[in-house]
């Protein structure tokens, strides 16, 4: 059984997935084709054309197409009045909105995926609540047989988050979090009035964070606890951009204010999820937790949660935003239907490869000096510990918003001025932005304090002081560091790479960030890969056992 999982066309992270008898063939999201940072609002129409194709199938032999998003005129009028019973009419105009977007789904999908198949309306579509769908995306492919569930974006239906209990073939809700009280929403606001891009930016408050001070008034004035559980009080946004306004423009200078609201939100973001899980974990008293929605990408509060005395397990959705509703849809239909599936997400290389024929083909045609390396790994180790700044390309690409090692662009994680060099010459952002480290498992935990397995690195760790001095490059200014733990089995190229550059200079660890400039998605090809390095500061190339230099 082929279902096909996708995004609905008013997701902001467009993505597709193939999925066959439970086990997952492709994954990718469709600004890597497009080249349209988060193909917000596109149909995945070429995620899909890859998917199929590295299964080798056509539309005609797909049984199923599960979509990540429900009809709104499911839920009615029943949730356009808040908990004071006073009708909500910014809510009411968002309903009405949303059923009109909801009717143009089918249209949309229809027309724009007739590209790949003319008969695409005869194909069954399935339709899953969004925080459904990101529920069963992180439970389904856990390997957990129990499980406590967390889910919190900006917006579903009719909620921004979920609890949930995962048990066997069924998930159990039992707490819908309401949009009024929405950490994305909270998060896209502050993003919003502290000058960065709403949808895009969000990192940035994160990075942020660790320059400012907590401002308690602030705090008050947005967060409240109620029968275990946060809330967010009404209007707090308001209240927000009244006390904290205006908008800071693009190239006003960052003030301490602003690093403080930074920090401020930054920890009720942390506070209202070390909620969310001491109330899941009173009422199943399941010490494992998967987590979802694109709140999750913030590997701050995920730590926090992680280091609660009773969670034993953590798996968090490496595509945690839009595009796990797409996998999480998928899934979950095959469970419905009764299939038993053992697969796990042990990583998440589910997107499109590229052989040394394919890539000798593009440099010719470019006409790109470049030369065979046999042992790969071994010079790449070499030129960087010799301090150059190199792209990283190998293998299949990666699934969600984090470079993992195939599409990478690394450093020398403690060589002086590295850092500012990275962000200046190559990644043309803001120079308090920090990186982080890919490092070797097994060395892992002599780095970091209460070191756990971070392969979609989606954590943060402590660095042991003793250790600073090898990570300085890559260590964020509160000496933490968003870790990537690699793996040999799981990727045995980038793993003898740090090997090898670890016997050259006793540190097993990489500066690692993705393999874009500002403003555009990952690359996918090689082709995007030659455009990014000739248009920035990257010293060398690396393109599967090829190396271009300047």
């Amino acid at each position: 059984m082929y279902i096909l999982g996708i995004t609905a066309p008013i997701s902001w992270n467009s993505a597709a997935c193939l999925i066959k008898d439970g086990e997952l063939i492709a994954a990718a999201e469709e600004e890597r084709f497009t080249r349209i940072k988060h193909a917000p609002r596109i149909p995945p129409v070429k995620a899909t054309k890859y998917c199929l194709n590295e299964a080798g199938i056509n539309m005609n032999q797909v049984d199923y197409i599960a979509v990540g998003f429900s009809s709104p005129l499911v839920y009615g009028l029943k949730n356009l009045i808040d908990e004071t019973k006073e009708l909500n009419f910014d809510r009411y105009l968002q309903q009405i909105g949303s059923v009109f977007e909801y009717k143009i789904i089918m249209y949309k999908l229809k027309v724009t995926f007739k590209e790949i198949d003319p008969n695409i309306a005869n194909k069954k579509f399935v339709f899953f609540p969004h925080h459904v769908s990101h529920a069963a995306s992180a439970y389904r492919v856990s390997g957990f047989d129990k499980a406590n569930i967390i889910t919190l974006d900006g917006s579903g239906e009719d909620d921004s988050g979920m609890l949930a209990v995962g048990e066997g073939k069924d998930m159990r809700i039992l707490n819908k979090i309401k949009l009024r009280d929405s950490l994305g929403g909270l998060y896209s606001n502050t993003t919003d009035l502290l000058g960065f891009v709403r949808h895009s930016q969000e990192g940035k408050i994160m990075g942020l964070a660790a320059y400012g001070k907590l401002i308690p008034k602030l705090e008050k004035s947005i967060l409240r606890q109620k029968n275990d559980m946060y809330y967010l009080k009404k209007w707090y946004y308001k209240y927000l951009w009244k006390e904290f306004g205006p908008r800071r423009k693009e190239n006003e200078e960052l003030t301490e204010l602003h690093k403080n609201i930074a920090c401020t939100v930054q920890d009720i973001v942390e506070k209202a999820g070390i909620i969310a899980a001491k109330k899941l974990n009173k009422e199943s008293n399941v010490d494992k937790f998967c987590l979802s929605g694109g709140v999750v990408l913030n590997c701050d509060m995920n730590a926090k949660i992680l280091n609660l005395p009773f969670i034993k397990d953590i798996f968090i959705q490496p595509a945690a935003h839009d595009a796990s509703s797409a996998l999480g849809a998928a899934f979950e239909l095959y469970a419905r239907l009764g299939g038993k599936s053992k697969f796990e997400m042990s990583h998440a290389y589910w997107g499109p490869e590229y052989s040394n024929e394919g890539i000798l083909k593009v440099l010719k045609e470019a006409k790109t000096k470049h030369k065979y390396h046999e042992n790969i790994e071994e010079e790449t180790a070499r030129l960087i510990a010799e301090g150059n700044l190199i792209g990283w390309f190998q293998g299949r690409m990666e699934w969600g918003p984090r470079a993992l090692g195939n599409r990478s662009i690394l450093a020398h994680p403690a060589k002086e001025g590295i850092k500012d060099k990275v962000n200046r010459e190559v990644k043309h952002r803001e120079m308090w932005r920090p990186f982080a480290p890919s490092i070797l498992e097994e060395d892992a935990p002599r780095y970091v304090e209460n070191y756990y397995p971070s392969p979609f690195m989606l954590l943060t760790f402590n660095v042991k002081p003793e250790m600073r001095k090898y990570l300085s490059q890559a260590m964020h200014v509160d000496n933490t560091v968003r870790l990537q733990t690699v793996n040999k089995q799981t990727n045995s190229r980038y793993h003898e790479l740090i090997t090898q550059f670890k016997k050259m200079t006793n540190i097993p660890a990489l500066l690692n960030t993705s393999f874009n400039d500002r403003g555009e998605p990952l690359v996918e090809s090689p082709k995007d890969a030659l455009r990014t390095f000739y248009s920035t500061g990257l010293d060398y190339l690396v393109l599967g056992n090829y190396i271009i230099g300047k």
